[in-house]
C-alpha cells in the first residue's frame, strides 16, 4: 500500500472538531465564510456589505457591488457587520495621489487607475483566494509587502485585471486585456531576475506571495469561449495542459523561501498548508466506489502503487465522501488543490494522450470546483464540458465510462438534474 506520509514533508495532519453548516445560504456569504441569515431576495449580510445577494448563478456573479456608479462606497460600508475582528488596512484612494512602488530597478509609480485596481484586490478579489487566514494575510500583509516589491505589486495588479475580465459577459471575458498582459509580464520578468541571484532574507515572503499568485493566474489562463475550443476537443498544441506544471516551479520557490518559518507572515497558515501539502489518506479498495474499482482495474492483480489511476481514484472517492458529509470539518479548497501536487507523472502522461479513464477522473476532479473560485471555475466548466463531449463522441460504446459520466455532465451544465 502507498505510504500515508506526504510526499512534500513531515507535516502531521490535524483533525478539527466537526460543525454543521447550512447549505441554504447565499453564495456571497459562503465565499466570505460568514453565517447567512437566508433572507430572500436579499440577505442582510450582503446588504450591509454592499453587494448583490446571489442564491443562484442567475442572480449574478459573486460579490458584485450593489452600486452601478464609478464611485466606490466607503470602506466602512464594505466592512460592515462581523467580517473581521479588525478592519483590513485598505489603501485609501484619496490618501495618495500617486504611490511609488519599490526603490531603484523595477520601481514604478501607481496612478489612480492602478490604485483603484489595488483597492478592488483588497475589497473583492482577495475573498476568493482561500481560507480566512489566507484572506487576512493577502488583504493586509501581502499588500504592504507589495508596496516595497514591484514584482509582487505587478502580479497583484495582473490578478485583479484578470478578475475584472472574468466578470465581463461572454465572449468579452475570453480574451486577455492589455493591462493583465503588461503587469503579468513585468511581474514574471522581475521575479525571474530576483530568483537568478542569491535570495535576500527580507524578500522571502514577497517571493512566495508572487509565486502563489502566479500559480493562480496560470490556472485562469484559458482563452476558449466554448467547449469545442477547449482541451481536449480543440486541436492538439504543445502548450496543452501546461498549467499543470506550475506545481514544480512553486515547489522550488517553497524550498528556498520556507513560508512555514516562525517569522514568516505565512506561519499563521500552517494548518492550511498542512492540508494542502499532505494529501488525503490513500484509500483501501473497500473504501472506493465499486464502479471506479472496476473501471480502473483496482482488483489487486497489480500493486496499487503501480496503477496510474489509483491516486486520482482515491482523491475522487475522498472528495465524494467529503461532499456528502453533513458535518464538514474544513474548507474543501486545500483538499481539492492538493491533487496538483500529488498527481503522478504516469497519470499526467495519460491525460496528455487523452486516455479515456484518466479523462473521466479529471472531469470528476473538475466537477468539485466551487463556482466562487473564479480563478479555476471557468477552466473547470469549459474543460469538463469538453471532456464529456470528447468521451461521448469517441468512447460512446464504453458502458463503464458512460455510466460514470452522468455526474460530470450535470455539474458542468451539459445535462439537467
Amino acid at each position: 500500500m502507498p505510504s500515508k506520509r506526504s510526499a512534500f514533508g513531515d507535516l502531521d495532519p490535524r483533525r478539527r472538531r466537526a460543525h454543521t453548516k447550512s447549505r441554504h445560504g447565499c453564495r456571497n456569504c459562503k465565499l466570505r465564510r460568514i453565517k447567512c441569515d437566508e433572507q430572500q431576495p436579499q440577505c442582510q449580510k450582503c446588504a450591509s456589505f454592499g453587494v448583490l445577494c446571489n442564491y443562484s448563478s442567475a442572480q449574478g456573479p459573486d460579490l458584485q457591488p450593489a452600486w452601478q456608479e464609478a464611485q466606490m462606497r466607503t470602506n466602512e460600508l464594505f466592512f460592515g457587520q462581523g467580517v473581521f475582528s479588525s478592519k483590513p488596512q485598505i489603501i485609501e484612494l484619496s490618501t495618495f495621489p500617486v504611490i511609488t512602488v519599490g526603490r531603484g530597478h523595477g520601481s514604478f509609480t501607481m496612478d489612480q487607475e492602478s490604485l483603484a485596481r489595488l483597492n478592488r484586490f483588497q475589497t473583492r478579489t482577495v475573498y476568493s483566494f482561500g481560507t480566512e487566514s489566507a484572506l487576512k494575510i493577502y488583504q493586509n500583509d501581502v499588500v504592504q509587502l507589495a508596496l516595497e516589491h514591484p514584482f509582487l505589486m505587478h502580479v497583484i495588479l495582473a490578478i485583479t485585471a484578470i478578475h475584472d475580465r472574468h466578470l465581463l459577459p461572454a465572449p468579452k471575458n475570453a480574451t486577455r486585456s492589455l493591462t493583465e498582459v503588461y503587469h503579468g509580464a513585468k511581474g514574471a520578468a522581475l521575479l525571474a531576475e530576483k530568483l537568478s541571484r542569491p535570495i535576500v532574507y527580507a524578500d522571502r515572503d514577497a517571493l512566495w506571495s508572487t509565486a502563489a499568485m502566479i500559480g493562480v493566474a496560470t490556472m485562469t489562463s484559458i482563452e476558449a469561449s466554448n467547449p469545442m475550443a477547449a482541451w481536449p476537443m480543440k486541436p492538439v498544441e504543445s502548450t496543452d495542459l501546461g498549467w499543470l506544471n506550475l506545481s514544480a516551479g512553486k515547489e522550488a520557490i517553497w524550498r528556498v523561501t520556507n513560508p512555514l518559518r516562525p517569522d514568516s507572515i505565512f506561519y499563521r497558515m500552517a494548518d492550511d498548508y498542512r492540508a494542502l501539502r499532505n494529501p488525503p489518506r490513500f484509500r483501501e479498495i473497500p473504501d472506493i466506489p465499486k464502479e471506479f474499482v472496476d473501471l480502473c482495474s483496482l482488483d489487486g492483480s497489480t500493486p496499487l502503487e503501480q496503477n496510474p489511476y489509483y491516486v486520482a481514484v482515491s482523491l475522487v472517492a475522498d472528495l465524494l465522501e467529503f461532499e456528502s458529509s453533513s458535518s464538514r470539518t474544513e474548507d474543501s479548497l486545500p483538499r481539492y488543490v492538493s491533487f496538483l501536487g500529488i498527481m503522478p507523472s504516469d497519470f499526467r502522461s495519460l491525460l496528455y494522450s487523452k486516455d479515456p479513464r484518466a479523462l473521466l477522473l479529471f472531469a470528476y476532479w473538475y466537477s468539485f470546483v466551487d463556482a466562487s473560485r473564479w480563478w479555476i471555475a471557468r477552466r473547470a466548466w469549459l474543460e469538463c464540458q469538453s471532456i464529456c463531449i470528447y468521451l461521448d463522441r469517441y468512447h460512446a460504446s464504453d458502458s463503464k465510462i458512460q455510466a460514470l459520466l452522468e455526474r460530470p455532465k450535470k455539474r458542468c451544465g451539459l445535462t439537467m438534474d
